[in-house]
C-alpha cells in the first residue's frame, strides 16, 4: 500500500500543474484567435498573439543564501488583474510558468522562510529566468 502512495501524489501534482499551465494559458491569451491584452514590453500596443505567449513564461530558482535549492516552496504568481496561479518548487528549487506574458508579482510562502515578494516583467515570446533568495523565519 505504502508503494502506490506516491504514484498517487505524483500523478495529483502533476493534474495539478497541468491545471495551472491551462489556467495561464486561458488568461494569457484570447482562445478566438485574436490578440490577447496581456501587457508587455515587447509588443507594439501592449498586446501578445497566442504563439508569443505559448514561447514565453517564467523559469524560476528558489535558493536560501548560501545558494542551496529550496524544495517544496509555494510560490504566488499573480497580475494587477484578476489571474492567480501557483507553483512548486522541485528538489533542485526549480519552478515554472510556462505560457504566461506581462506584468506578474511573484510571492514565496513557506513556515520556514520569511515571505519574498518581487516584480516580473514578461515580454511577449520571452523566457524570463528569476532567482529567489529566501532568508530564514524569525524563531
Amino acid at each position: 500500500m505504502s508503494t502506490s502512495r506516491p504514484l498517487v501524489r505524483r500523478r495529483a501534482l502533476g493534474q495539478a500543474a497541468s491545471v495551472f499551465v491551462l489556467l495561464a494559458l486561458a488568461a494569457a491569451c484570447d482562445l478566438s484567435g485574436s490578440p490577447s491584452t496581456v501587457p508587455s514590453g515587447s509588443s507594439p500596443g501592449g498586446s501578445c498573439g497566442p504563439e508569443e505567449i505559448a514561447e514565453g513564461g517564467i523559469d524560476g530558482r528558489v535558493i536560501d543564501a548560501d545558494g542551496n535549492p529550496l524544495n517544496d516552496i509555494l510560490v504566488q504568481i499573480q497580475t494587477l488583474g484578476a489571474f492567480r496561479g501557483t507553483a512548486r518548487t522541485g528538489d533542485d528549487g526549480v519552478f515554472t510558468a510556462p505560457g504566461v506574458s506581462g506584468d506578474f508579482q511573484l510571492t514565496t510562502t513557506d513556515i520556514d522562510y520569511q515571505d519574498l515578494v518581487r516584480e516580473v516583467t514578461v515580454p511577449c515570446g520571452e523566457l524570463v529566468e528569476v532567482e529567489l533568495v529566501l532568508t530564514p523565519a524569525e524563531p
